[in-house]
């Protein structure tokens, strides 16, 4: 037993936990100790909360972000802003930002270039006639492309086999880029076939969200990719310092194999994906598969962040912006990116706005966690008002009580309004997806909430008269017969202690 808890507590995780909350301790005793001693030093204290209140006032982010901060720091001077600096500001280290606004640059002049090479081919930036697909494109510079299949899964137990027989047929590179890995079934049947395709001399790169992947990929599953020949690095790595930098994550799902094939959607790399393991009953993801020319789209996402965290600097790009393998397809993609810093900053969420504007006929959204800003919320209540059928999925069982909670405390307006919302009955909804008029839809890893669209970075691709829309229709009804919808009596008849505390996670909605 002894043994276990020194070995646990030598882990990084642990570490980097036990060193949180003794800065934490240290800083608050400090505090009460001093204000014990000295009577001033409250008066201190509160022209420190006004002075970072100010400063949050100040800065171009969402008002709601700004309101709920404001209010805990003046309730609470003497934590309040200490908590903020701990976990609240949108902040990237000056050496970081300097990598980040690098990176940009160069993917958005390669993003460019493919971009011209496409008009030289079509004459045309937007052949979808969109205005969403003019604003990912000034926005971002992200090109629309023609000439890719896409295949959808449903389920990530159908996801993780495809994705696996792909990597072991892979003859030049893997790129793979998630939040978490986590050591299990699924994991190791990919982490031996990477390994295996870099002794077979294929370059092999995985990164992941060192807060992401913290509890889950242990120290020795590196150690052994590394020792396979398999490149390793994790993305805005944590250190035991008082920036904890809690916030500016990669929740991105990147897998790029050979610059052919590319794949994005909702799935980790875990065994409750693929329902291996049961956690909240029945686990239901979504994924996309890409052949085409979109995957250069994908590459130039992967590269870029590759490039900022790897200590060789930046990569020879053109070595992995191969000519890709040509399809016959029907309609177009765009894949994209967004995050809270560089030209496409809250891109995902300026799309799904339009898209939501726009509607003519019915809107269907899934999302495991629906935390509304102001924005947001006003497109889809202005949709429904204005006829549009409105349907979003959310989960039955939460994998996070409190944040689930406060998802509940944004229904009520949403049904009174006439947005249908329905509760996923067999489980864990984890599906990022919003299907629009059988004519255009998003799939990715961005959910409906305020640490997607201002604080992690995001990726997805949208969809413009594809094919797989329909797959994704027919599955999205078949999800919604067994959902159980959530009617005004029911999200309304609430104890008034419950209104009460809902209404205070409104408050505090933000942070989360």
């Amino acid at each position: 037993m002894f043994r276990k808890l020194i070995k646990l507590l030598s882990q990084k995780a642990a570490i980097t936990v036990l060193s949180f909350f003794v800065q934490i301790t240290l800083i608050v005793v400090g505090v009460l100790y001093a204000a014990a001693q000295i009577w001033w030093v409250w008066l201190v204290f509160e022209f420190v909360s006004f002075l970072i209140c100010l400063y949050i006032v100040s800065r171009d982010i969402n008002p709601a972000y700004k309101l709920s901060w404001c209010v805990l720091i003046l309730l609470a001077p003497a934590f309040g802003w200490l908590v903020y600096l701990f976990i609240g500001r949108q902040h990237t280290p000056r050496r970081v930002r300097k990598r980040l606004q690098r990176a940009s640059d160069v993917s958005q002049v390669l993003l460019n270039m493919t971009n011209g090479t496409l008009l030289s081919e079509r004459g045309v930036a937007n052949p979808t006639g969109t205005t969403c697909a003019d604003l990912v494109l000034n926005s971002g510079s992200y090109p629309v492309y023609g000439g890719t299949t896409t295949t959808y899964y449903p389920l990530g137990d159908e996801f993780f086999p495809a994705m696996l027989a792909d990597i072991k047929a892979a003859k030049k590179f893997i790129l793979m880029e998630y939040f978490i890995y986590e050591h299990g079934q699924v994991w190791s049947e990919i982490e031996a076939a990477l390994i295996e395709r870099a002794a077979a001399g294929v370059e092999v790169k995985v990164m992941y969200d060192d807060v992401g992947s913290m509890f889950t990929l242990p120290k020795k599953g590196i150690k052994r990719l590394r020792a396979g020949g398999v490149e390793v690095l994790p993305f805005n790595k944590i250190t035991l310092s008082f920036d904890m930098r809690l916030n500016s994550r990669s929740h991105r799902k990147i897998t790029v194999i050979d610059g052919e094939i590319a794949y994005t959607g909702g799935n980790n790399i875990a065994d409750e994906y693929a329902n291996k393991v049961e956690r909240f009953g029945h686990w239901k993801d979504t994924h996309m598969r890409f052949v085409g020319d979109a995957v250069l789209s994908f590459t130039i996402m992967f590269l870029s962040f590759w490039s900022i965290i790897s200590k060789k600097g930046m990569l020879d790009y053109h070595s992995y912006l191969t000519a890709t393998k040509k399809t016959e397809a029907v309609g177009f993609v765009q894949p994209l990116s967004s995050g809270p810093s560089g030209r496409d900053e809250h891109l995902i969420q300026s799309a799904f706005i339009n898209m939501i504007s726009t509607a003519k006929r019915y809107v269907y959204i899934t999302t495991p966690y629906l935390i509304l800003d102001n924005e947001i919320q006003t497109a889809l209540v202005g949709a429904a008002l204005a006829g549009v059928d409105v349907r979003i999925i959310i989960p039955k069982k939460p994998d996070k009580k409190i944040v689930y909670q406060t998802t509940k405390s944004f229904v009520p307006v949403l049904v009174k309004a006439g947005v249908k919302v329905y509760k996923y009955s067999p489980g864990f909804i984890h599906a990022k997806m919003m299907i629009v008029d059988d004519e255009r839809a998003f799939i990715g890893t961005c959910n409906m909430d305020y640490r997607s669209f201002y604080l992690h970075f995001e990726d997805g691709a949208i969809l413009y008269n594809v094919d797989t829309i329909a797959d994704m229709k027919t599955d999205y009804m078949n999800t919604l017969e067994v959902s159980e919808q959530m009617t005004a009596e029911q999200v309304n008849d609430v104890l008034p202690t419950t209104r009460l505390a809902r209404s205070v996670l409104r408050l505090i909605a933000p942070m989360m």
